[in-house]
């Protein structure tokens, strides 16, 4: 570990050397010297890294910095809160904790945000009533199919451009008498579920688009509607003709072994559809002879007309309870070149700040995934982190339950219903 941050402040402090020798470097608005207080939800690892991206600016502003990492942010925040006590800053763990806070946050734009370094997306998702309310600071894709190209090269396979070009390679697999197409195992304890979620809503963004699926958080879109029928329905049945032991499988099989199973050796799946986080944290650590690129790599998901979609994201975003000169500092610093420069070499995930170079990611997974990112038109985050927890858990305990052979529209009834009495919709 002590190998790894070293090389990280090495490489941070070349990005800080650089952009001093060209006159800039983090601006202090007069805060030099004094204290800046942060609350969130990463320690340990996590902790580490944060700090060595933001060193930059508490080092050229002399900042005496505060950071508290909780893994009970719920429960602390509100309280600091409520007490007339908040920290400066807090890293909140999705838009949702943004409209909780939304009377107690700053706006953006009156603490030294540049906000050309972030797309509308991104802005109106942590935005409420107008107000641009939250900074996004760490993103990942969800909208990747994983694949082998060694074994698609070995098979006569290749990447599909277009939505029927991928039912046509999915065919085709069935067709030849090998593995399943997919792998689709979704079991994951309590939250069993939410990578089918994922799935369908990446279908939804790209057979009804972008303000459809927005709708389903606004009460626009009925969860009811046959858009979201239709989806459904094509999920299953991708789930019964080309998932790897069928709806069985999907529901019994965790998901990490789902992401193993087409680099396994025989392989399970060709194809799985999963987050980017799958290649470093699961195929990397379990078949550490692989190569990025060779062994495995990824596709976007594609749409019909082959252009890019919306890219379904996760991530976290930063509030500002207090406008102060070392508040100012730190957020012109994170919204900033240097500042994506800076998280793209730490190695922390993405940045949604659209000034990174991509050249600052080591890790050359990451990079591409950041040009994906960069490609698509906008962004739509998981629709379960924007709704109500009784709603989410509704959207995982029925995707289960259709996959087990449920009605899917009556099914789909119970959320809406959900949905209404949550929200008074």
């Amino acid at each position: 570990m002590f190998k790894r941050f070293s090389l990280i402040m090495v490489v941070l402090l070349l990005i800080v050397g650089s952009a001093y020798a060209q006159g800039t470097g983090p601006e202090c608005f007069g805060s030099e010297g004094s204290a800046l207080s942060i609350l969130g939800s990463w320690a340990g690892e996590e902790e580490e890294t944060f700090r060595q991206v933001i060193a930059p600016v508490i080092e050229a502003c002399n900042l005496t910095l505060s950071y508290e990492g909780t893994r009970d942010l719920n429960t602390v925040l509100p309280t600091r809160v409520d007490g007339g006590a908040p920290p400066d800053i807090a890293l909140l763990p999705n838009p949702g904790a943004i409209k909780t806070f939304a009377n107690n946050l700053v706006a953006l734009t009156d603490v030294g945000v540049n906000p050309d370094s972030y797309s509308e997306g991104w802005q109106q998702l942590g935005s409420v009533d107008g107000r641009w309310l939250g900074l996004p600071l760490k993103t990942d894709v969800k909208s990747l199919v994983w694949y082998s190209p060694v074994a698609f090269e070995a098979a006569g396979y290749s990447v599909p451009a277009t939505w029927d070009e991928f039912i046509a390679l999915m065919d085709q697999m069935v067709a030849d008498g090998g593995p399943a197409p997919l792998a689709m195992g979704f079991e994951s304890g309590g939250a069993t579920g939410w990578t089918a979620t994922d799935f369908v809503q990446d279908i939804l963004l790209r057979t009804q688009g972008l303000e459809y699926v927005n709708g389903l958080v606004s009460g626009e879109t009925a969860w009811n509607d046959q858009g979201v029928v239709d989806a459904w329905t094509l999920y299953v049945e991708w789930v019964n003709k080309y998932g790897a032991g069928g709806a069985d499988g999907a529901l019994t099989t965790s998901f990490g072994d789902a992401i193993l199973q087409p680099f396994q050796d025989p392989a399970a799946a060709w194809m799985v559809k999963q987050s980017g986080f799958a290649g470093s944290a699961f195929i990397q650590p379990n078949f550490p002879d692989y190569v990025y690129g060779e062994d495995f790599a990824f596709f976007v998901l594609p749409t019909a007309d082959g252009e890019p979609a919306a890219m379904q994201v996760g991530g976290d975003f930063l509030g500002v309870f207090n406008d102060t000169p070392a508040v100012n500092a730190m957020i012109a610093y994170l919204s900033s070149a240097d500042g994506a420069s800076a998280w793209a070499a730490s190695g922390f995930d993405l940045t949604p700040n659209s000034a990174v170079d991509l050249g600052a990611y080591a890790n050359p997974i990451s990079a591409d995934k950041a040009a994906a990112l960069l490609s698509a038109p906008d962004v739509s985050f998981d629709v379960g982190d924007l709704m109500p927890p009784a709603v989410g858990q509704a959207e995982f305990d029925n995707i289960k339950a259709a996959v087990g052979g449920g009605d899917i529209v009556a099914l789909l009834n119970e959320i809406q219903a959900k949905y209404e009495e949550a929200t008074g919709m």
